[in-house]
C-alpha cells in the first residue's frame, strides 16, 4: 500500500501553495481527503492495491463477514480488543458515530480480535452501554493480522490496536488510521463525507 504524500504540494513552512501551483497541481490538492487524527497519528490515503474479498469470510469466532454486502457503502473496518486500553477510550465514541450512521451509506465493523469470542465482547458492550454496534469477533485473524507469517491469511495487517481501515464504495481499502481518533467529532463526520463522494 502506497501512501498518497501530502508533503509534495505544500510549499514552505507547510503553508499551502495554492497561489504559486499550477490547476492540475491545486485539483490534485483539493483531492486530498480532509486532515483527521488520531491520538497515534493521521488518516493516511493510500493507493489501492486490491478489492475486499468477493466471499464472505466465516471466523472461527463465529462472525461471518460479508463485503460484498456492503459494497455502495464507506465502510469503517475497526480492529480492537478488550484488553487494549486506547480501545476501551475509542469504542464508545464509535458507537456514537454509528448511531449517527444510520440510515446513510458508511457504516462501522468493529472486529475484536480477543481470544474470549462473543461472549468476552458481548459483556464488555453490556458494561460500556455500547448499543449501536455489531457484534463481531476474529479471533484467529482470518480478517485482520498481527504476525508477517499471516497464518490466518487475513487482509489487513495490524500495526497496532485500534487501528481503522477503510473501505470505499467500490470495495476498495482506500486508507487507514492507527490509534483511538475522535469519532464523534465534526472533523470525523467531515472525512466520512469526503470519502462517500470519492
Amino acid at each position: 500500500m502506497k501512501p498518497v504524500s501530502r508533503r509534495s504540494l505544500f510549499g514552505l513552512v507547510g503553508m499551502p501553495a495554492v497561489g504559486w501551483m499550477t490547476p492540475s497541481a491545486q485539483a490534485a490538492q483539493s483531492a486530498l481527503p480532509p486532515a483527521f487524527y488520531s491520538y497515534d497519528g493521521q488518516y493516511t490515503q493510500i493507493v489501492p492495491e486490491r478489492p475486499v474479498p468477493t466471499k464472505p469470510i466465516v471466523t472461527t469466532g463465529g462472525s461471518t463477514i460479508d463485503f460484498q454486502r456492503l459494497r455502495g457503502s464507506v465502510v469503517l473496518v475497526n480492529f480492537w480488543a478488550t484488553w487494549c486500553v486506547p480501545c476501551v477510550y475509542e469504542m464508545p465514541l464509535l458507537d456514537r458515530l454509528q448511531a449517527k450512521l444510520k440510515g446513510t451509506k458508511a457504516t462501522i465493523l468493529p472486529i475484536a480480535v480477543d481470544d474470549g469470542g462473543k461472549a468476552n465482547v458481548e459483556a464488555f458492550y453490556k458494561q460500556h452501554d455500547l448499543t449501536h454496534l455489531k457484534v463481531i469477533v476474529d479471533p484467529d485473524q482470518q480478517v485482520g493480522y498481527f504476525y508477517a507469517a499471516n497464518p490466518g491469511r487475513g487482509i489487513f495487517p495490524l500495526y497496532a490496536l485500534p487501528i481503522t481501515y477503510v473501505i470505499d464504495p467500490g470495495g476498495l481499502i482506500v486508507g487507514y488510521i492507527p490509534g483511538a481518533a475522535p469519532w464523534d467529532s465534526p472533523s470525523a463526520m467531515t472525512l466520512i463525507s469526503y470519502l462517500a463522494s470519492h
